[in-house]
């Protein structure tokens, strides 16, 4: 049976001491690793591990490509907490820690709140041992982050960690409060949109700052600050990028180029207070020498706010330059608004009752679709007598096989997507769970199959999409097993017609 995941409503046990509440240092379970992880189960864990007497230290194979966005440490790594409900909602929570930061290494502890552990608001960043933290509004659900950077030979080390609620807030420490997550904020609240200069990312084998390793055609975005970083391999802040037409949307999976403390897009900035709304630090610096044309990584020479992965680049927007102005909605503030207009400004195919309607089939060895060079296997069998596959891994750091499937579809509107599951005799069974992410008119929908029991066409699922080439299916090699056969074979649109809506 089909799956769409989605972020799962958790009700989680804590206990209370004396009115602290103690998060524990739980270990992350194996599917927390795939893409879109249900953010209140277990922990997620990026170049980090949980030793058994449960102290959280940096991996012996923690980041050392690339210490991410912070120079003068050898290694890196973070681990986001399991999601934790609170006895009850509050307004303000404290948080403390006990842990050991050796000298060379260096820890940094962040916090977010939820009214229904679905919808997140932004992180609270570089917190001090014991500040009370504003949510903005009372949260029933948090979850806290620890970002860790070492030497060569030695690690912070974080013992235990400790959020109690505190109501009235201690006022000398109280944090500003932060944007809340869409259904937190006003119900027709849009969410806002800057136009802002951007750059092709490129960087492929590079981790980012949540972990990800960087691969050729890869989709994601980088922006200027800690608090709007999802976990590795989830979807919980993204962002809607528009250029001449041209509309999709990606997460957001690193932090940079020029800044790390520049939310610009909230009304309440971590850092540059005098400057307007939606204008980026590095911005102002190149265009109006603010801080005498200085960001925090240098003189700025190429002003960028958002760098943007291959594929969103290439693939989603179409761009042949390496910079370029892009409009960037930024979905975790509010609704979004371009899926609000979608109905008015494309035109929807007219519904027909003739069963040989068209429908548009993207082969796997036809030019709308992409794949990159890794290790790829083939088979005389699927539909047209050929389908590729390759094997499944469930670390995303392991990920090595992609594709797209990407028609220029010549009418808007909406469409059934079917898969061809292959029934191939091959030693190697097949996954139980292909991870199927879907960009559509509305946005990015995750279809998970279970490629081992549904074989032929399988539907998965009725989406919108507009008269160009901006809609994809994407497959990797992450499932939600390993070492099984993962089969990469045609995908039909096929238009839904006015006997299918009856």
């Amino acid at each position: 049976m089909n799956q769409v995941r989605s972020f799962h409503r958790m009700f989680i046990a804590v206990v209370v001491f004396g009115g602290l509440l103690l998060t524990p240092l739980t270990t992350p379970a194996a599917a927390q690793t795939g893409p879109n992880p249900p953010l209140a189960g277990a922990a997620v864990a990026a170049g980090t591990q949980q030793h058994p007497d449960g102290q959280i230290t940096l991996a012996a194979t923690s980041f050392s490509s690339r210490a991410p966005v912070q120079e003068g440490f050898a290694r890196f790594g973070s681990w986001i907490g399991r999601a934790t409900q609170l006895p009850h909602a509050t307004p303000h929570l404290q948080a403390a820690w006990q842990a050991q930061v050796p000298a060379g290494t260096q820890l940094a502890v962040d916090l977010r709140g939820s009214v229904d552990g679905e919808q997140w608001s932004a992180w609270h960043t570089d917190l001090g041992n014991g500040t009370v933290v504003g949510l903005g509004q009372p949260m029933q659900y948090v979850q806290y982050r620890l970002r860790l950077w070492g030497s060569a030979t030695a690690s912070p080390s974080v013992h235990a960690v400790h959020l109690t609620p505190r109501s009235p807030p201690l006022a000398s420490t109280d944090t500003a409060p932060l944007a809340v997550a869409p259904q937190q904020a006003t119900a027709q609240s849009a969410a806002p949109t800057y136009r802002i200069r951007a750059t092709r990312l490129g960087l492929v084998g590079y981790r980012t700052a949540n972990g990800h390793i960087i691969q050729p055609r890869d989709w994601f975005v980088a922006l200027p600050s800690w608090r709007s970083l999802s976990s590795l391999g989830g979807y919980e802040y993204q962002v809607r990028i528009t250029y001449n037409g041209r509309s999709v949307v990606a997460p957001v999976w690193d932090v940079g180029p020029w800044n790390t403390r520049d939310n610009y897009w909230d009304a309440e900035r971590q850092q540059y207070s005098d400057l307007q709304r939606g204008w980026p630090q590095d911005h102002a610096a190149y265009f109006d020498g603010y801080n005498g044309g200085y960001a925090e990584k240098g003189y700025v020479v190429l002003p960028t706010a958002i760098d943007v992965g291959d594929g969103v680049w290439w693939d989603g927007l179409g761009i042949d330059d390496g910079i370029a102005w892009l409009d960037v909605t930024f979905l975790w503030l509010g609704s979004d608004p371009q899926a609000q207009r979608a109905p008015e400004q494309a035109p929807v195919a007219p519904p027909s009752s003739d069963p040989n309607a068209p429908e548009y089939m993207v082969d796997e060895r036809g030019p709308a679709f992409t794949r990159n060079a890794a290790a790829w296997f083939t088979a005389p069998c699927g539909a047209d007598g050929h389908a590729l596959w390759t094997y499944s891994v469930t670390d995303t750091l392991k990920r090595e096989n992609t594709a797209f499937w990407q028609p220029a579809l010549p009418v808007a509107g909406e469409y059934d997507l079917y898969a061809a599951i292959p029934d191939c005799a091959l030693e190697t069974p097949a996954t139980e769970a292909a991870r199927y992410l879907i960009q559509h008119g509305n946005g990015a929908t995750e279809v998970a199959i279970n490629q081992a029991t549904e074989r032929g066409w399988v539907h998965l699922g009725r989406y919108p999409f507009a008269a160009d080439a901006s809609g994809f299916v994407y497959l990797t090699d992450v499932a939600g097993d390993a070492g099984r056969a993962v089969w990469f074979d045609n995908i039909r649109w096929v238009p839904v017609r006015e006997d299918a809506n009856e």
